[in-house]
């Protein structure tokens, strides 16, 4: 039976009545070696807890990180943290930060206790904005400087994740009513079984006004667990509200979620909202505008809210506890009219992808994410040159990039693979020992979480089934302990295998390779390893190049409709007729051709003829005619050639000269007479020959002057005047990185 891989969500849990019993629990699941705060950094099972920092290991006994006059609760809800972070595998833990946090929270309870009279029952009953504050205080206090803006960060947020944690997993409140809705902290969250946003905490602790923050919370808990949006939709929708929405309300000092009952003041409202949104005061980044797409997601995802608002009314006022929305009216559905509607014919994006020349010299770079880091590694460029760069120790990231390039996946669904994501092709036995590279061995299951209705399978050859071996087998080696759910696992934070590499992870990695390779591509412009749906668009276009049928790549491709798979279809046959008209063609002779080149290019492909391509040009003789002529094209006026031919008209030339020699010494050898020019075969060659002549001057003059105008762009790493090859030349792509995977150094 086909198993079933549709993206299901995981109910959310019933939550116990009693604090204080869900307390009692937790601390029960902690062992006793980890109930005191005192630890051997450097030692098991604290090593797999802690960074290594030479600073705490100077007691041979540990270091003891027991906050002072804290109440026994306090105390233990630090262990049970410091635990669960190890057990779940949630995070390493600064040894500087734990501190850090001791000597806050003993200058919080102080705090606490002079203000209510008595201590907190729990860490809960002190605010993060409080605690965030008394560390940073405490910090200038201690070394009488501010503390750093990497230090700030660091501790709030391990302040925000122990206090969310002892939040949700030992509180009584709903999971909708935290301000941080977090899936590694709170698993009653509705989620798929497959999540590729794990990583991505929903923040609703930043959106103001609070009325806007209920409605929110209201709207999102709604479309979550009605499967309306799914995880990650909801993340960017209260991000996008949170920073473009609020502010602007807030600036304009409107305090009630119905804004105004007069229709026209309500749409004169948010046509300044979308003024703003046009306005530097919309951009995080200084000097910088929001993007048109930006704009258009701003608006869309304001304008869902209301409506939905206004759809839901009655059950906002009774979730939100504020009235005030039973006044949402249809009005709130047209927030702008059709003329702030985007044109998005005009918003397509150009699909761009890497030729065999430029995935050749990124291939030699896997190494350097291979090796140990600091390892000196010896790259051999495709033009035979020698590079020595410093490995990065991340072989788990060089394997994503290299499946990517063999398999066109998303970088989603490489790094979401089942720990076992092979299958055996029905109907075939697996070839025991094949020769063949290119032979399909297997079907490989991925997690689609993009476009429903697809099949998650697809062919791939022994070189995929090897790498995944090579994966599977560094889990063994390096995480004995665990059975993971995911073929790649985090490098610092491993949740215990059941959740799948942070895409924020990877790219960090590839970033660090960008910095240090410096290739480039033929125009100069960096080939950059973190653009890695280009390696989906290069896998497209190879397919296509290669004559594969539409439905054939789109279900490799797994797109729903042949919509966007024409998308590559159409992006290829423009770039090959660009690439056709931007050589100027010329004649026989050399002469000028009175045709536009735009009709040459409709000549040769209307009729669709192979005797319309010539090897060293094209013919331009109408379709229903036939030529009677034999090899005499070089002094035809249908003969139209460029300077993509010209190493095969200059090695025709030769081999014509040679003839033309052979012909004349053979015949002088029969009969003692030299061979005259008047001779008609002979003058019908001294005619091609002059063509010949002709042509290879005016193409070689026309290639001089391109080399002088052209940029000296290196074409890559350790080289000059290399050839440029055409962006639509990606055939032998798949080949190329079939063999790196077959024949890979120290194990990619």
């Amino acid at each position: 039976m086909t198993p079933d891989h549709t993206p299901r969500l995981i109910p959310a849990d019933a939550a116990d009545p009693s604090g204080d019993s869900l307390w009692e629990a937790q601390w029960a699941r902690v062992p006793d070696q980890w109930r005191q705060l005192r630890y051997r950094i450097d030692q098991a099972p604290a090593d797999r807890v802690f960074l290594l920092n030479r600073r705490y290991l100077r007691n041979p006994d540990g270091h003891d990180f027991t906050p002072q006059s804290v109440p026994l609760r306090l105390q233990q809800e630090l262990a049970w943290w410091v635990w669960l972070c190890g057990a779940d595998g949630l995070r390493k833990i600064e040894p500087s930060l734990l501190r850090w946090f001791s000597l806050t929270l003993t200058a919080a309870v102080a705090d606490y206790q002079r203000v209510h009279g008595d201590p907190p029952t729990s860490v809960t009953d002190l605010g993060v904005a409080d605690l965030t504050r008394s560390a940073l205080v405490g910090f200038e206090q201690r070394n009488a400087r501010l503390a750093s803006a990497n230090s700030r960060r660091n501790i709030t947020n391990f302040i925000e994740q122990m206090h969310l944690h002892v939040s949700v997993r030992c509180g009584t409140k709903p999971w909708w009513e935290h301000d941080i809705w977090d899936l590694r902290a709170d698993r009653r969250i509705p989620q798929r079984e497959h999540e590729p946003a794990h990583d991505k905490a929903l923040r609703l602790d930043t959106l103001e006004p609070r009325w806007l923050r209920d409605g929110v919370r209201f709207w999102l808990r709604t479309a979550l667990s009605t499967e309306l949006l799914r995880w990650s939709s909801a993340v960017e929708r209260a991000r996008t509200l949170s920073r473009l929405l609020g502010p602007f309300l807030q600036a304009q000092g409107i305090d009630d979620p119905v804004i105004s009952t007069d229709p026209a003041v309500l749409r004169q409202v948010f046509t300044d909202f979308s003024g703003y949104l046009h306005s530097p005061q919309a951009c995080a980044r200084p000097g910088r505008l929001l993007s048109a797409s930006a704009v258009d997601e701003a608006r869309s995802q304001t304008q869902v809210f209301y409506t939905f608002m206004a759809d839901h009314a009655p059950e906002a006022a009774a979730a939100t506890g504020d009235r005030r929305w039973l006044a949402v009216s249809a009005a709130h559905t047209r927030l702008w009219g059709p003329a702030f509607r985007t044109r998005h014919s005009s918003r397509v994006r150009e699909l761009t992808w890497y030729s065999t020349s430029e995935l050749q010299q990124m291939l030699c770079y896997l190494d350097v994410l291979s090796a140990d880091r600091g390892f000196p590694v010896s790259i051999t460029h495709p033009d035979r040159t020698l590079s020595v760069v410093a490995g990065l120790g991340d072989p788990q990231t060089a394997r994503i990039w290299l499946l990517q390039a063999l398999t066109g996946r998303r970088a989603s669904e490489i790094l979401m693979l089942d720990h076992e994501p092979l299958e055996a092709i029905p109907g075939i036995e697996r070839p025991v020992d094949s020769n063949d590279p290119d032979a399909f061995v297997a079907k490989l299951r991925y997690q689609q979480t993009k476009v429903d209705g697809v099949i998650p399978t697809i062919l791939v050859e022994q070189a995929v089934v090897n790498i995944i071996a090579e994966q599977q087998q560094y889990n063994r080696d390096h995480y004995p302990d665990l059975t993971p759910k995911y073929l790649f696992l985090g490098v610092r934070h491993q949740f215990q295998g059941q959740r799948p590499r942070p895409y924020a992870s990877y790219r960090s990695a590839l970033a660090k390779l960008d910095r240090v390779h410096g290739l480039t591509d033929s125009a100069g412009n960096p080939l950059r390893f973190t653009q890695t749906h280009r390696l989906r668009h290069t896998r497209a276009t190879e397919l296509l190049n290669d004559g594969v049928p539409i439905h054939v790549v789109q279900r490799y491709l797994g797109h729903a409709s042949p919509e966007m798979t024409l998308r590559y279809a159409a992006t290829l046959a423009a770039t090959a007729e660009a690439e056709f008209l931007k050589h100027k063609k010329i004649g026989a002779h050399g002469a000028d051709l009175g045709i536009s080149p735009t009709d040459v290019y409709d000549m040769t492909q209307l009729s669709q003829r192979t005797d319309r391509v010539l090897p060293n040009g094209v013919c331009l003789l109408p379709p229903l005619q036939t030529c009677d002529k034999g090899n005499a094209c070089l002094t035809c006026g249908h003969f139209a050639t460029d300077r993509t031919h010209l190493d095969e008209l200059a090695d025709q030339r030769t081999r014509t000269e040679s003839l033309l020699q052979v012909r004349r010494r053979q015949y002088h050898e029969r009969t003692g007479r030299q061979l005259s020019d008047e001779n008609v075969w002979v003058h019908e060659r001294l005619r091609e020959i002059a063509s010949l002549d002709a042509i290879i001057a005016r193409l070689a003059a026309e290639e001089d002057q391109a080399s002088a105008d052209r940029d000296s762009a290196v074409a890559g790493a350790g080289t000059s005047d290399r050839r440029p090859l055409l962006q639509i030349q990606t055939r032998g792509l798949h080949e190329i990185a079939l063999g790196k995977a077959e024949n890979r150094g120290n194990g990619v």
